[in-house]
């Protein structure tokens, strides 16, 4: 966002965001959510974690700070869906995929929303099919079934801090065109489009 114009949006834009969950609300549900994660994973192999950037990159970051009592391994993986609107383009990219053989691993996929579905099934498509590990389970920030899409009506994250209805969020790592990864708090933006 280089331009004047562009900022005057992202300006006018910030004042309307609304806070859904406070960053007090947030470290809550993460440590709750770490807690149920502890109890799931027992192998003594502990959990390799893969944060999906960008979004999932504060989530990852307070989330493995509270799985701190097993081994755990993390390598970033980057997907994208979405383009540049608020709604996912349907194609699934990823970028940058350097793993290590995951072959009987426990993977932890670690996203920042589930939404339509779509990355969720190809994400864990990709490490049961791809990569050979042994359990596949996803955590994410947010949960948005209602956009959950006919053909994946089955996916649903295993851990998931929040459930919300069709509002577009921003902060916390979500983004409108690049902007508002770096609000402390998840906020919702009324007539985005």
């Amino acid at each position: 966002m280089t331009s004047t114009t562009s900022l005057s949006n992202a300006s006018e834009l910030r004042a309307k965001i609304q806070t859904l969950y406070s960053a007090e609300e947030i470290q809550q549900g993460v440590a709750n959510l770490a807690k149920e994660i502890l109890q799931d994973y027992k192998s003594e192999d502990g959990i390799f974690a893969v944060p999906v950037l960008k979004g999932a990159f504060m989530f990852a970051s307070d989330l493995v700070k509270e799985l701190n009592s097993i081994p755990l391994e993390l390598e970033f993986i980057r997907v994208s869906s979405y383009g540049t609107g608020t709604e996912s383009s349907g194609n699934i990219t990823a970028h940058n995929i350097t793993l290590p053989n995951l072959e009987g691993r426990d993977v932890l996929i670690i996203e920042d929303i589930v939404d339509t579905g779509r990355t969720a099934d190809w994400l864990i498509k990709f490490f049961t099919n791809m990569c050979q590990a042994r359990m596949v389970k996803i955590a994410a920030v947010v949960d948005k079934p209602c956009r959950r899409l006919e053909s994946f009506k089955h996916i649903k994250p295993d851990y998931s801090c929040f459930e919300i209805d069709d509002k577009f969020i921003v902060g916390y790592g979500l983004d409108y065109q690049q902007e508002f990864r770096n609000l402390p708090y998840i906020g919702f933006i009324e007539d985005i489009n």
